[in-house]
């Protein structure tokens, strides 16, 4: 039986994920979140994003302290049920950009200015906009676990029509072959991601 330690983990998630090619995201609007978003904690001026690292689903920016969340992904199953929740989870964050203009400010903010010294950055980042935070957990999963399915759902696209030239990791080809049965939602989900109106075509 294949035994990974967490350093090769580490590495195969590095091979998968920095080897991906990144889709543009529309990051280029800031602004400083307030009134009901917590973002004290939380230095946004030395946040940089790992752009060789995507990840699916609205608000999630993955930085290049985000390591754990990373190794995590290459472990993380997915199954209807989590899966579920993660789509529940993505149309909240949608809807509290679509109400809350702090919120959406936010969850559109840059953060590829600086080099980051916090552990964690971008799951601490989106953790910090209380509403969204909020808003996850009622949709049934965390937000380290809505961090974390994003990072594993886009690391298993790549190898959608090839299960098996996955890396072997502990769940990649797993993942893979599970969302090839869920191409509507993840279509669903990466137009999400620029918060753009999810247009649902009628018979």
């Amino acid at each position: 039986m294949l035994k990974i330690t967490t350093r090769t983990t580490l590495l195969l998630a590095s091979a998968t994920l920095f080897g991906a090619c990144g889709r543009d995201r529309p990051n280029d609007n800031r602004a400083s979140a307030a009134g009901a978003l917590d973002t004290s904690a939380v230095d946004t001026a030395t946040i940089r994003t790992s752009g060789a690292t995507p990840a699916t689903g609205p608000g999630i920016h993955v930085t290049r302290t985000d390591g754990k969340s990373v190794t995590r992904a290459m472990r993380y199953e997915l199954t209807p049920d989590n899966f579920s929740h993660f789509v529940a989870a993505a149309d909240s964050v949608v809807a509290v950009a679509a109400r809350d203009s702090n919120a959406h400010a936010a969850l559109l903010s840059n953060l590829t200015d600086a080099g980051s010294t916090d552990a964690d950055a971008g799951r601490k980042w989106l953790e910090s906009i209380g509403p969204v935070s909020v808003a996850v957990n009622q949709a049934g999963i965390s937000i380290k676990d809505y961090f974390v399915a994003g990072i594993a759902i886009a690391a298993a696209e790549r190898f959608m029509a090839d299960p098996k030239a996955a890396p072997p990791t502990p769940s990649l080809e797993k993942n893979a072959q599970f969302l090839r049965s869920h191409s509507a939602e993840l279509e669903r989900l990466h137009t999400q991601e620029s918060f753009r109106p999810v247009v649902v075509s009628k018979p």
